[in-house]
């Protein structure tokens, strides 16, 4: 009588479990899914800020080499000189937010390889 009662308690306490590893499976992956959504929106804006980034470039290059106006018209060189440092400061800024999306981007797949391992780890042992 008593083996009964110790293995019905042990199928309790397994079913509970179960029940738990099941729990926290949906719950690990509802945080996964989360996760890759966060990272497609970082890496959408990412390519937001590659193309801001080639659309400087090239307005540098292309005000590099446009000639002037008319042959009477002469450049200021202190605007010339001033609009190529506003490029450049706008280039370095985009490069910077770039390399935080780059990390923001690659801390969530670290956080979600935690859980990924997790969630082998939980169905491994059924």
């Amino acid at each position: 009588m008593r083996s009964l009662i110790w293995i019905l308690a042990l199928l309790a306490l397994s079913l509970a479990a179960a029940a738990d590893d099941k729990s926290e499976l949906q719950n690990l992956h509802a945080a996964v899914s989360a996760l890759n959504q966060e990272q497609q929106a970082l890496f959408q804006q990412f390519q937001m800020l590659q193309e801001l980034r080639r659309a400087n470039d090239r307005a540098f290059y292309a005000a590099q080499l446009r000639p002037p106006l008319s042959t009477s018209e002469v450049p200021n060189y202190a605007d010339v000189v001033q609009a190529q440092k506003d490029v450049s400061r706008r280039g370095e800024e985009l490069a910077q937010q770039t390399d935080q999306l780059y990390a923001q981007f690659n801390e969530i797949g670290s956080k979600k390889a935690l859980l990924q391992q997790r969630i082998l780890e939980l169905t491994l042992s059924r």
